[in-house]
């Protein structure tokens, strides 16, 4: 029983990576600058997913896909 389960949690693994990958190849020509530049801010020294997120929605153009925000009540 314990290879059935470990083969399932591999399954599933891999088609959740194999779904992020699509999306992500999913983006289209217009929006690929601004996901350069959160990708490039994720991997600075300090990643904070807010600001980068921020500086994300600030650059897209119109027909891109938004980043959400934390709340702030």
């Amino acid at each position: 029983m314990r290879s059935i389960r470990h083969k399932t949690l591999f399954a599933a693994a891999f088609v959740f990576a194999a779904g992020f990958a699509a999306s992500a190849a999913a983006i289209p020509a217009k929006c690929a600058p601004c996901r350069q530049i959160y990708d490039d801010c994720m991997a600075g020294p300090t990643p904070s997913y807010e600001v980068c997120a921020r500086q994300y929605n600030q650059c897209v153009p119109a027909g891109c896909m938004l980043m959400p925000l934390p709340w702030e009540p």
